[in-house]
């Protein structure tokens, strides 16, 4: 009965409930889902100035794109084949042009509630698209706050198989473009095999918290507590959700919970860590208040990556802690116990010739409280004492060259 359907999408949550509609229709007849985010003219239209009007179209177009990224993975995920468009117009023009430009048998949209002052001024989008549409419209009204479905708890070790699960889908989905199904499955074998789990679930600086639908995981977050000279940096490396379930508040739930329980550990300030090629998680970030603060190099299969770092404002530098403890050679050596890397058996911590920390000796092993370190091949520290290892937790774990 209907071979094409065009979604409108604004990351509302009336347009969310749309597309879980427009996808079970999809799914029924085989049909093609077209999304379209219409940035509408009438806002940049309103700024003074070339420069204005250009810079204001392109933040609007940005975030359209970005909402369009996230609704297009909704649908990939169900096997459907899906098409986006971005149109400036006056939105319901927009959507009615954009449906006679693909053909579309259906136009599937949301709606929220408005107040009667709002409709008398700007008039319902959907009620013109509803009036002037020559094909049939399905409205589908907004349900509450997505957030109210899920649980956040911490992971435990019964969890292990259900986090390989959905990193596994999560980066399948997210990385496909530059990462292979090889790829993917040595890096969660590396970051969360049985052993690796384990070890990651017992640091006392790592936060790891799991969301469910009912007794479903249907995501996880994963944060670590860096010490730096500046300060404590609550670090979240990893925040994967179900693609299934990608959309419906599960990320803006995890991001919450996960800032509340590093700033339960007095932290200093917080960072958030996502490959610079994917906008989406971009998108994400910018949208929960961070700021991008520079990017660094990582290594995916041997290929060089960039990974943006996102920060929030930056808190006032503390005072640094520095402990003397007695070198191999009888020399006094200096541990800085604010300058910090996750270990397997307990982190380790920068160690100095001189208070000041002009001139750097090493690493010093907090497990067996011993300076007999050094670096491997993957550039990790590892103490030659104990075997107390630099645990990686993200890309430069993947080796698949």
């Amino acid at each position: 009965m209907y071979e094409t359907i065009l979604v409108p999408t604004d990351e509302s949550e009336g347009s969310r409930e749309a597309l879980r509609h427009a996808i079970d229709i999809a799914e029924k007849y085989g049909a093609t889902v077209h999304l379209v985010h219409v940035v509408d003219e009438r806002v940049y239209a309103h700024y003074g100035g070339v420069d204005a009007i250009e810079h204001a179209e392109e933040a609007l177009a940005d975030a359209g794109e970005a909402a369009l990224d996230a609704a297009a993975e909704r649908v990939e995920a169900a096997s459907l084949p899906v098409q986006v468009h971005v149109e400036r117009a006056v939105p319901w023009e927009g959507i009615v042009d954009t449906a006679r430009l693909v053909g579309a048998d259906l136009v599937v949209m949301g709606t929220e509630p408005r107040s009667g002052e709002y409709r008398r001024l700007i008039g319902s989008v959907s009620e013109r698209v509803l009036r002037t549409s020559s094909v049939p419209v399905h409205l589908v009204k907004a349900q509450a706050p997505a957030e109210t479905e899920f649980e956040v708890r911490e992971a435990s070790e019964a969890d292990a198989d259900a986090v390989r699960a959905l990193a596994r889908r999560s980066m399948e989905r997210s990385y496909r473009d530059f990462l292979d199904a090889e790829g993917i499955a040595e890096a969660v074998a590396t970051w969360y095999g049985p052993e690796a789990f384990e070890e990651l679930l017992a640091e006392p600086d790592t936060v790891l918290l799991l969301a469910v639908d009912g007794t479903e995981p249907v995501g996880f977050a994963q944060a670590h507590l860096l010490v730096r000279r500046e300060g404590t940096t609550g670090e979240l490396h990893w925040l994967h959700v179900d693609p299934q379930y990608r959309g419906r508040g599960v990320g803006a739930l995890l991001f919450a919970r996960t800032r509340a329980a590093l700033d339960e550990r007095d932290v200093d300030r917080f960072a958030a860590l996502v490959l610079a090629e994917y906008d989406p998680g971009n998108a994400f970030y910018r949208s929960q208040g961070l700021e991008p603060a520079g990017t660094r190099t990582v290594r995916i299969a041997g290929e060089g990556y960039e990974e943006q770092v996102y920060v929030d404002p930056a808190a006032p530098e503390r005072e640094p802690a520095v402990t003397a403890h007695t070198g191999p050679d009888g020399e006094t050596l200096y541990v800085a116990r604010d300058e910090r890397e996750i270990g397997s058996q307990g982190p380790f911590f920068a160690a100095y010739r001189s208070p000041d920390r002009e001139d750097r000796f090493g690493w010093f092993c907090s497990n067996c409280e011993g300076f007999d370190t050094a670096m491997d091949t993957m550039e990790r520290i590892v103490c030659n004492g104990c075997g107390n290892r630099h645990k990686a937790t993200r890309w430069d774990a993947v080796a698949t060259e």
